[in-house]
């Protein structure tokens, strides 16, 4: 975990603003405009500030609304402030928020007011529209829009199902390889996958699968009831302690093909392993021995004066040349922040929350880079054997935990949040069902071994389409992810893989999982996906999204996106891991109202009906040069639902059994 980030999330924890997400969508600090009083037909806009809510009446003559509100969940809960109308002070309203169009509409449905008057004005034929902060600020269904129609880069949703009304439509699995997913959340329940042939909680394996209880997914990273580890390390750790013992000392000229490739990984995972692990070393030091931790930090609070103080003013107090004291010095600088206030102040919040503060600044120390660190210790499989497939669990014990099952609940809703149930989110596609297979942890890399399983356990239980956020630069057991991806296009399905956030060109990244296979073939079941903006212009291509005309397929939306968080909450995050299963959600579309489509034959389809701008854009990364926008990918196009479905109907309109010209 990189220091800026690690400094954040401490800030976050200890503030108390960990997560700006709320259950259903927040309506604080937003702005609407619709009609209120519903016999005249007078336009209004509503101003939701902190826990007021201004009602003003564009009409000149018409004074304006005050009221009290506050928000539980999807209800609203209203009272007069001040006002024309008669409402008493003590009069409550509640309504229920009713969000369309993925949070761009909101309609408020009443429950019950002891103010007819007030239901008057809320009473609506049309419902409200977000009016937006700042012409820089996307509207949140800007994804779905159409590029042509409305000048901004979304996948032409809505018009694809313009085009699919009247068809019918089968259900369709999408396995989520990720870091788990809520299965119970308000957005998610009615989507997620069930094992017709498994019984639960009855300790059988009903289905013989292997995977006992297996109801709605599985866990690999979890131990038999559930729990789960949010820390695991980076890949170069992950691969020095399971390979140590057998190349060490090993004589490369001895070992077979894939064991020297093996071997090179090793050699490449040791050195850049040991030189992290000496530079944390004194960190290490300064987390184990708290009484001199405490020492110094006190010895520093002397030196520092007895208000707001600054990083810059910790890190230059003079504490001689002792190595751990100057690691706790910079342990505490990295973690402070002027809302603190004096340092004496801070040190007594770090006291108060040591587990937490030492879980994240010390993570790369104790966590990342520590030989000794076993996050597999309660799964109780042996890391070392990648050929090992029945360990983990049915469950995910999500608890009060924020980490767990975060980034794999946000994919899910991209692909599939229920469609038009008034809550949260619209996903893209309207009849999937999520298999939810967790072998990311929250922090750290995923493991050959758990995707290898992953893949083949959504492949062997009916998925048509697995999404891959995820990657890293290290695969030490390769050939058994290799194995899994061949078995996946054998079966007939697609794998979506994000391109990562670096910022660099792919084809010349070591990336994995990868679509090339060791003897240098490619799986043609697997899509590579980059991260687009919704500005068609320079800022087209995510400044951090990788790119590669022969390795990335396509481009897609991914910044900003709207979607749901475990505990019924929602928030907007932005990367290729948003890309990935807004194209997922395409393909399984596609894979629901034609499913005679084969997953190659959906792969070429995205790929020859992507909309190609003819645009200059800023490469991204940090060079600042510009480029044609088709030079990044395969594609070089943007992934476009409604030319998909436009391209099938022209080239079978009946819904194709066989599409002879596709690749």
């Amino acid at each position: 975990m990189n220091s800026p980030k690690v400094q954040l999330l401490f800030a976050y924890f200890l503030i108390g603003i960990f997560s700006v997400a709320q259950a259903q969508l927040p309506v604080r600090g937003t702005r609407w405009q619709g009609v209120v009083l519903a016999s005249t037909n007078a336009q209004a806009t509503m101003t939701f500030q902190r826990d007021t809510l201004l009602l003003t009446p564009e009409s000149a003559s018409a004074a304006p609304e005050t009221m009290r509100y506050r928000q539980l969940g999807d209800t609203l809960l209203l009272q007069k402030i001040t006002g024309q109308n008669s409402c008493g002070n003590n009069a409550t309203g509640l309504y229920k928020l009713i969000y369309t169009n993925n949070g761009e509409n909101l309609a408020l449905q009443l429950l019950s007011d002891d103010c007819p008057e007030r239901q008057q004005i809320f009473v609506s034929k049309t419902p409200f529209v977000r009016q937006r902060s700042s012409p820089n600020q996307p509207p949140r269904n800007w994804p779905y829009l159409d590029p042509t129609a409305d000048s901004i880069a979304g996948i032409s949703l809505y018009r694809a199902y313009d085009l699919l009304k009247g068809r019918t439509s089968v259900p369709v699995i999408v396995g989520v390889l990720d870091s788990g997913v809520d299965i119970t959340h308000e957005d998610l329940r009615d989507v997620i996958w069930v094992n017709p042939k498994e019984r639960p909680d009855n300790q059988i394996d009903d289905d013989k699968n292997g995977y006992t209880d297996d109801l709605n997914g599985w866990n690999f990273m979890g131990a038999k009831d559930g729990t789960t580890y949010e820390y695991d390390q980076p890949e170069i750790t992950q691969t020095y302690v399971l390979l140590r013992n057998k190349y060490d000392k090993a004589n490369p000229a001895t070992l077979s093909p894939s064991e020297k490739r093996q071997y090179n990984t090793y050699q490449t995972a040791k050195k850049q392993f040991l030189n992290r692990y000496a530079v944390d070393q004194p960190k290490r030091m300064a987390f184990a021995d708290t009484v001199k931790f405490w020492a110094v930090a006190r010895q520093i609070a002397a030196s520092l004066p007895d208000s707001t103080t600054s990083q810059a003013a910790i890190r230059q107090v003079d504490l001689g040349t002792d190595s751990i004291a100057a690691a706790v010095k910079t342990i505490l600088a990295d973690g402070y922040f002027p809302q603190y206030g004096p340092f004496s102040y801070y040190t007594v919040l770090v006291r108060q929350n040591w587990a937490r503060f030492r879980q994240i600044m010390g993570s790369e120390a104790t966590i990342a880079y520590n030989p000794d660190y076993n996050a597999r210790a309660s799964v109780g499989d042996n890391p070392a054997n990648p050929t090992e497939r029945y360990y983990g669990s049915p469950r995910l014990i999500i608890g009060q935990s924020q980490q767990l099952a975060m980034h794999g609940s946000h994919v899910a809703g991209i692909i599939a949040a229920k469609r038009g149930n008034g809550r949260g989110i619209d996903g893209v596609a309207d009849n999937v069902r999520i298999m939810p297979v967790s072998v990311v942890p929250a922090n750290g890399d995923e493991r050959d071994k758990d995707v290898a399983n992953g893949i083949r356990y959504a492949v062997e239980n009916g998925a048509k389409v697995i999404n891959m956020s995820f990657g890293k630069r290290l695969s030490p057991f390769k050939e058994q992810v290799d194995a899994a991806i061949r078995f996946a296009e054998e079966h007939d399905v697609l794998i979506v893989h994000a391109a990562g956030n670096n910022g660099e060109n792919y084809d010349s990244l070591p990336a994995y999982p990868s679509a090339r296979y060791e003897n240098g073939k490619t799986a043609r079941n697997v899509l590579v996906v980059g991260n687009s903006t919704w500005r068609i212009g320079e800022g087209l291509p995510s400044r951090s999204s990788n790119y590669g005309l022969q390795t990335v397929d396509i481009f897609a939306p991914g910044t900003e996106i709207l979607s749901t968080l475990p505990h019924n909450e929602y928030a907007s995050f932005s990367g290729t891991s948003m890309a990935a299963p807004m194209t997922a959600g395409v393909a399984a579309l596609l894979r629901s109202y034609f499913p005679k489509l084969t997953a190659v034959q959906v792969k070429d389809i995205l790929l020859r009906s992507s909309y190609k701008p003819d645009v200059q854009v800023r490469r991204p990364g940090r060079s600042g040069q510009t480029v044609a926008f088709k030079r990044l990918s395969r594609s070089g196009g943007l992934l476009n639902a409604h030319e998909a479905v436009k391209l099938i109907l022209s080239e079978s309109p009946s819904g194709p059994a066989q599409f002879s010209g596709f690749k």
